[in-house]
């Protein structure tokens, strides 16, 4: 589980970061990032009722993507904020793929240190 004040949590941190931030999509994933004012990277998961309609299988998904998360975000440069979606072709994927997806994507928007 990400740390608390590691999460995008309030619905005005999400607005913000979907209105003003800088869009990248894969087939799997899609990610807004927008640069904060912190020491340290927030991040947020965003899953709908699109990409599956029972909530165990959004909340595995989450899970996943949090576990490939904490893996890569000591790679990362810091003061961001990260709003990962899935997109509904997402469903039953394995870790590796997630966690290579979210690596591509960091490599993509050139946030890696």
């Amino acid at each position: 589980m990400l740390v608390k004040s590691h999460r995008l949590v309030k619905q005005k941190d999400f607005e913000k970061v979907f209105k003003q931030g800088r869009p990248y999509y894969t087939k799997f994933l899609g990610a807004m990032i927008l640069a904060n004012q912190l020491d340290f990277n927030r991040f947020g998961i965003v899953i709908s009722s699109k990409v599956s309609k029972k909530a165990t299988e959004r909340n595995k998904l989450k899970r996943r993507i949090k576990q490939a998360i904490r893996g890569l975000d000591k790679k990362l440069k810091s003061g961001l904020d990260l709003a990962i979606m899935a997109r509904p072709c997402f469903i039953n994927q394995e870790y590796k793929i997630v966690a290579g997806e979210l690596e591509r994507i960091f490599t993509k928007l050139k946030i890696f240190k």
